[in-house]
Order: C-alpha cells, then structure tokens, then sequence
C-alpha cells in the first residue's frame, strides 16, 4: 500500500456471486454489499461511522447466507487494531506479506498463537459441527495477528461446495495505491484419495465430511455422512447437511 493517510483498504474475500462480483466502494473497501461472503479487510482509513476501530486495522466481516456482507461493525467477527504498536505500518509503501489460513478444528492454542479475539456477534457463527480456526499473519509468520472460530459452512451458502476468492479495494475522497504483488491459493486436503475411496457419496460432499473436526477430543467416525444429532452426532445416510442454519 502506499499514501499514508490515505484511504481506505482492500480484502481478501471468499464469495459465491462469480469471478465479476463488486462491492461498494469507499468504506465498504470493495467488499460491502457482495452477498454469501467472508471478508478479511486490512483498512487504511478511519470511517467512524461504520465503527472501525482505528486507521490500521485487520478485521474479518461476513454478514452470513442471509445478508449482504459490509465493512459496518455489525458485521464484524474479529479485529486486531495493533498494527502500528507493532511497526507494522501498511500504508508505507513497503512490500508486506500476509497469510490467511482456515484449517478443520478448534485449535485452540493461546500459549502459542496469543491474539484470540471474536464478537458477540461471531458467536452466530460458531457451532460444533464445522468448526474450524481461522487465522491471520502479517509480516510475522510465526504469531497470527488474529485468530478465531468460524464454521464455514454457516456462514457461507456453497451450493456445489465451491466458491470464488480474490481481492478487493477501494478508495473515496482519499487517495491510494493497493497493489497484490503475487499471491497463491493453496486448498487444505488432509487425504482426499483416502477419503472418498467409499463410493457412494459424490466427492465434494465426501471432502466436506473429512474437513470436519474432532468433538471433544474426539474423532468423528461412521458412513457417509453426518448430521447434529443426539450425543451429539447420528450418522445421515440419505441427506446432506444444510449450509444455512
């Protein structure tokens, strides 16, 4: 990024519109108003108005499956506003390098990965079934900057079990450059030949089986497909599990 002062971001986002889909520009940084998406903004620009907690901040926002997704703090699941207590000044015009990653399972670890943080409203968000650990990293690869629940499939709609992800920006009466200089995708398969060696579900929904996580400890078995039940897990052999609660 370059223009300090400037405004107002860009962000990473997961999306089910197609390869075109375009937010709102100027505070919603390219993102608000795309619907089924999950954004990971790194905001430039203060816009007291939709709450940001400052001018340098990481923040994840999704308005779920039934909404339009926005920059507002209505949307926010969680935010790390440290960035330049920690020299990591984003508008400086230096090259910075940042890592999103979504793995299947709490891994809950604040020993090690101490910035854990989520809202009131995340909590929509976090059940038992799907659960996964969302993280951020910018510039050190070794300590996310935030760290939090999420399962994905509440908060995401994926009709085929598929989605777009890419970037967006955006700038209002501030002026700046956002520039991706390279980046990779790289899809989390823990064995994926193993697991849809069954046969009788299609693959997608095998893969989205073996995504999920362990329950207290505990890994979840039975065939094909699993459903919230009693104790708390029954095996579902003839349906899919809903992506929209």
């Amino acid at each position: 990024l370059f223009g300090m002062g400037g405004g107002d971001g860009f962000a990473f986002v997961i999306q089910t519109q197609g390869p075109d889909a375009m937010g709102t520009r100027g505070n919603e940084n390219g993102f608000g108003g795309i619907e089924n998406s999950v954004a990971i903004e790194f905001d430039t620009y203060l816009n007291k108005d939709i709450g940001d907690v400052n001018d340098m901040h990481v923040a994840v926002h999704t308005g779920g499956c039934r909404q339009r997704n926005s920059a507002h703090e209505q949307t926010l699941l969680s935010s790390y506003a440290h960035l330049r207590s920690t020299g990591r000044f984003i508008q400086d015009g230096a090259v910075h390098e940042a890592r999103i990653e979504y793995t299947p399972g709490l891994d809950f670890n604040p020993d090690t990965q101490p910035n854990w943080s989520s809202s009131e409203y995340a909590q929509t968000f976090v059940k038992s079934d799907g659960m996964g650990t969302l993280r951020v990293f910018l510039d050190d690869m070794d300590e996310a900057v935030i760290n939090m629940p999420i399962s994905l499939k509440y908060a995401l709609r994926l009709e085929t079990g598929k989605a777009y992800v890419g970037f967006t920006a955006s700038t209002g009466d501030m002026w700046q450059n956002h520039d991706i200089l390279s980046w990779e995708f790289k899809e989390y398969v823990s064995d994926p030949e193993a697991a849809c060696s069954l046969g009788i579900l299609k693959r997608a929904q095998c893969l989205e089986e073996k995504r999920w996580p362990l329950f207290q400890g505990a890994a979840l078995t039975g065939t094909p497909y699993f459903e919230p039940g009693a104790n708390p897990w029954e095996p579902s052999f003839g349906s899919v599990c809903t992506t929209c609660p």
